[in-house]
């Protein structure tokens, strides 16, 4: 059994429940590089619930993906591609009468920021006093993990690691392509998907790094589950006071 899902002491177990208890809200999730933002202004202790807000939302670490179904998609018999069905695949909002959203947050969670803002948003909930020691973390971990979540995510329903393992991978500027090397599932208690955490290794065989400080860009594209997700992050905007922040 994935640690992932079963041991409720792992790090990842807590780390990703905790991310899945945030309240989804639908948001443009555009990230600027300026100094002022919370993981470069303010030490960790400082973060108030805006600031854990603001990364796990409106940072360079998370991406919102909104896909949109048209109820023409799906009333009409499809009478080939014109080009036109494509407008509003990636919008971030629907007015449509009978279309259907479906909202994803896909959050680079293997980043020390992210991992900071989830300690120091369990420190406020619990409304007492904490020791920076509680919201520490490792400076690294030995694989780069993104996660996908959402108020639902029922297109994973019927996926499993093998399939979404052959269907997902981070596309690097420098044309390299990283498979996962694994896809862990969390779950509710009646069993549906509340979460998604791809692994991906940070070193090639012969140890050299996927990713390097010249890189500019990677992409995750996942088309396993129900609907075909494609975000880019901006390496140069995923930094933090110690650097590079993956």
């Amino acid at each position: 059994m994935p640690r992932f899902l079963y041991l409720r002491g792992s790090r990842r177990v807590w780390f990703v429940a905790a991310l899945l208890a945030i309240s989804v809200v639908v948001a443009d999730v555009r990230a600027d590089v300026r100094a002022d933002q919370p993981w470069n202004s303010k030490p960790l202790t400082d973060w108030d619930r805006n600031d854990v807000r603001t990364i796990l939302y409106n940072s360079p670490w998370v991406k919102h993906f909104t896909h949109t179904r048209r109820a023409l998609e799906f009333e009409i018999p499809d009478p080939g591609p014109t080009g036109m069905e494509l407008r509003g695949y990636h919008a971030k909002e629907s007015k449509e009468d009978g279309a259907e959203t479906t909202e994803f947050y896909i959050r680079w969670v293997s980043s020390r920021t992210l991992r900071e803002a989830s300690a120091r948003r369990a420190a406020l909930l619990r409304s007492g006093p904490s020791s920076v020691a509680d919201q520490k973390v490792a400076q690294a971990l030995d694989d780069f993990e993104v996660a996908v979540a959402g108020p639902d995510l029922s297109a994973f329903d019927g996926a499993d690691e093998r399939t979404l393992k052959s269907k997902c991978f981070l596309w690097v500027s420098s044309k390299r392509k990283i498979a996962p090397s694994r896809v862990e599932f969390a779950r509710s208690g009646n069993g549906k998907v509340r979460g998604v955490l791809f692994r991906f290794p940070r070193k090639m065989p012969d140890g050299e790094p996927f990713i390097s400080t010249h890189d500019s860009r990677v992409w995750f594209i996942e088309y396993g589950g129900g609907v075909e997700i494609r975000v880019v992050f901006n390496l140069k905007a995923m930094v933090d006071n110690s650097g590079p922040d993956l």
